[in-house]
């Protein structure tokens, strides 16, 4: 369905992509209503915008005796288990995701990027791999911008770097990117999946629609990505960051290589860690499987710039590396971030959203310290304890000073807590700009340290 013109369609969810998406189906001539069940201050202040625009909306609640639409696009973060998904499945009404919405209305490629951990990275890494190439394009889906508003500005010709979130493929049907990317499937988001087989599933969905014309590019380090992988009917370029897969692109040395031929240094990848240079491999190895000029990926790569809270550098003091990655909000995120550094204090905990963190204990080494902070404080300190010396904080600015107590010349502090924000903070964001001020008081106060970076 392209043609909307008189369609009745029900937007669930008044998020950033839910607003967007009634716009732009209001736009196309759809009959629009949006609901939302719930009523802060930035979902109030969205439904008077859309109001005034002239589209019917509803918030605090879902009225389900109204279920006479012909089409209906869920948000993200509401599963299939809520009563509005139940009422619309029983109703009979197609839904499907603003991804998938977004994809039936392009004319530009997509090239797509999933995964536990590292899809925001390696999305941004691709897009400005491919602006480097002179491609009109632009990093969008669960990065933030709204695959629906990407869309109006890449035309035919052009290829939007799409972050897709297990939620967003878990509702989709026709979307079908000419390059995929899988980079990790370890357990999260349980609680909406019900389970991490059925969270796989959802991310199997990125190259269900694919053709023999078209390339998957797995994480050939990841098992459950390579079983999934074997499934598909595209073309299997795998990745690694430790070794040149069969028919891949990887590490050989400090050569990234591709068909034969080294395309880069790791030492040009301006990322920490084993994780960063597997996310640029990644990254890399899609733009050249969309036929991306050698030159234009290098270019990419070294012209990177790390993300917020994304294994970001706040500061070095006493050859100390204090480092933010506040979005490592899963045990494996951890996991992924601790490799490739040495004498490492880790800053974990928060909310574990019912995940098994006992995995937490392959961090030592190199972790040679924990400072246990939030709802799971207990469980880090069960964890750890008989493993390296650990610490309760009850605030990060008790866990940064901790953290520094414990502080191996030449080692680094790193916030990456394995676990949600939400006990503490309004986001990992708000938990990450906590950290890096805490560092900075903790370094003005000693009167050492180069600040922020």
């Amino acid at each position: 369905m392209s043609d909307f013109a008189g369609t009745r369609v029900l937007v669930v969810g008044l998020g950033v992509s839910g607003a967007s998406a009634a716009r732009a189906l209001h736009d196309l001539g759809a009959h629009v209503r949006v609901t939302d069940s719930a009523a802060p201050a930035v979902v109030v202040d969205r439904a008077d915008r859309l109001r005034a625009a002239g589209i019917e909306v509803e918030t605090g609640g879902h009225d389900l005796s109204k279920m006479d639409f012909d089409l209906a696009i869920v948000s993200p973060g509401i599963p299939p288990s809520s009563a509005i998904v139940r009422a619309l499945d029983d109703a009979g009404i197609t839904w499907f995701s603003e991804v998938e919405l977004a994809y039936r209305l392009a004319q530009c490629d997509f090239l797509a990027v999933t995964g536990t951990n590292g899809k925001t990275t390696t999305t941004t890494l691709l897009a400005g791999i491919l602006q480097e190439a002179g491609i009109t394009t632009a990093a969008a889906g669960n990065i933030g911008l709204p695959l629906i508003d990407a869309i109006a500005s890449v035309p035919e010709g052009g290829a939007i770097a799409v972050e897709v979130s297990s939620f967003q493929l878990a509702a989709t049907e026709e979307f079908h990117p000419r390059v995929a990317v899988i980079l990790n499937i370890a357990e999260d988001h349980t609680d909406w999946h019900g389970s991490v087989e059925e969270y796989a599933r959802a991310k199997a969905r990125i190259f269900r629609n694919q053709t023999t014309n078209d390339f998957l590019v797995p994480n050939a380090n990841d098992q459950r990505v390579m079983d999934l992988a074997r499934m598909a009917h595209a073309q299997l370029v795998p990745y690694s960051g430790s070794h040149v897969p069969a028919d891949g692109i990887g590490v050989a040395g400090n050569d990234i290589m591709w068909q034969g031929r080294r395309i880069f240094d790791v030492h040009d990848i301006p990322l920490p860690g084993s994780a960063g240079i597997e996310d640029a491999v990644a990254a890399a190895g899609a733009a050249l499987c969309y036929g991306v000029d050698e030159r234009a990926v290098v270019r990419g790569i070294k012209g990177f710039r790390a993300l917020g809270h994304r294994l970001e550098v706040v500061a070095e003091a006493d050859d100390v590396t204090y480092i933010d990655d506040s979005k490592a909000t899963n045990p494996h995120a951890t996991l992924a971030a601790v490799r490739g550094l040495t004498d490492v204090v880790l800053i974990a905990g928060g909310r574990s959203k019912g995940i098994d963190l006992t995995v937490l204990a392959d961090v030592v080494p190199p972790v040679t310290a924990v400072v246990a902070l939030g709802e799971a404080r207990a469980q880090i300190e069960e964890i750890f304890g008989r493993l390296v010396p650990v610490e309760r904080a009850d605030s990060m600015e008790d866990a940064v000073r901790l953290a520094s107590k414990h502080a191996i010349p030449g080692g680094s502090v790193l916030l990456s807590p394995a676990c949600a924000s939400l006990d503490m903070y309004e986001s990992y964001a708000h938990r990450g700009e906590e950290f890096a001020r805490a560092v900075r008081d903790l370094l003005d106060a000693r009167g050492s340290g180069d600040g922020d970076r």
